[in-house]
């Protein structure tokens, strides 16, 4: 195997376990919908977006990686989880009870 293919084998290993990890961040954040629409607090918490970008933009800094790639990747990965909450949220056959 050429370097080159190497590389590649590596890196699509990399983005099959950063698919894997977003599947799991969604995950959680159906069940943090479900606890929201229960409990009636509304999708989106300002203050915990900015800490969430904040956090990860300075873990970025230890890996040598841009922070401002890092803060526009989060606010993809955050208006994803939104929507999946509002979705749920205002979705009336949704049980907000039910564990999945």
């Amino acid at each position: 195997m050429d370097k080159l293919s190497k590389y590649r084998t590596e890196l699509n290993a990399i983005d099959e376990e950063i698919v894997a990890l977003l599947g799991q961040r969604f995950a959680i954040c159906r069940n943090v919908a479900k606890h929201k629409k229960e409990q009636h607090i509304p999708v989106m918490q300002h203050g915990r977006v900015n800490e969430v970008k904040d956090r990860c933009a300075n873990l970025a800094v230890n890996q040598n990686i841009n922070p401002d790639f890092v803060r526009e990747l989060y606010r993809l990965i955050i208006d994803e989880a939104c929507r999946i909450e509002g979705d749920i949220i205002n979705n009336p056959r949704i049980d907000s009870s039910a564990n999945t």
